[in-house]
């Protein structure tokens, strides 16, 4: 009996001095994932308009306070839908941005004018959080089929963002 307490008194140590794995990821590695998604697609990445941080906080209801790095870029032309932020959230508030980006996420579905060629994309829509960072994507090429169906069209637009999210997990291993 001795000897079992002793066992599990000695698991119990080694397991307490054990390094924690961090959820925090540095800019570096904030840096690394955005670039690693622009990568990804390439000449069919098209946001090419900045979102300051006065946007992030007045349409995504980011307060600033909570970030502490951030990338976003939005369409240029209102014809276009692509858009794509990153948030590095500061300490205890990575999930108040990531219910702000799903917010918004339900916004783009439910609430925002879309045309129907970007309906596809927009249902789509993907708000992923990795430790303290959190991704909105809404990215990739237009379905260029004649007529798809529908199905097929969400099929396609949701292939075209998981895109982004595995260059985003590629990224930050």
């Amino acid at each position: 009996m001795k000897k079992l307490i002793l066992m599990l008194f000695v698991s119990l140590l080694l397991i307490g001095c054990a390094p924690a794995a961090s959820a925090d990821y540095t800019e570096e590695q904030f840096d690394k994932a955005v670039a690693a998604v622009k990568a990804e697609y390439g000449e069919d990445y098209i946001p090419s308009a900045e979102i300051n941080l006065q946007i992030l906080e007045e349409v995504y209801k980011i307060n600033k306070d909570w970030i502490k790095k951030s990338f976003a870029e939005g369409p240029m032309m209102s014809l276009n839908t692509d858009m794509f932020v990153a948030v590095m959230a500061t300490d205890g508030n990575v999930d108040k941005v990531e219910q702000a980006l799903l917010d918004y996420k339900e916004y783009l579905i439910n609430e925002s004018f879309q045309y129907p060629m970007n309906m596809a994309k927009v249902k789509s829509t993907q708000v992923v959080k990795k430790g303290n960072l959190v991704f909105l994507l809404v990215l990739g090429k237009y379905d260029e089929r004649p007529e798809p169906t529908e199905e097929q069209a969400l099929k396609f637009a949701q292939d075209e963002i998981q895109r982004g999210i595995d260059a985003i997990n590629e990224a930050l291993k």
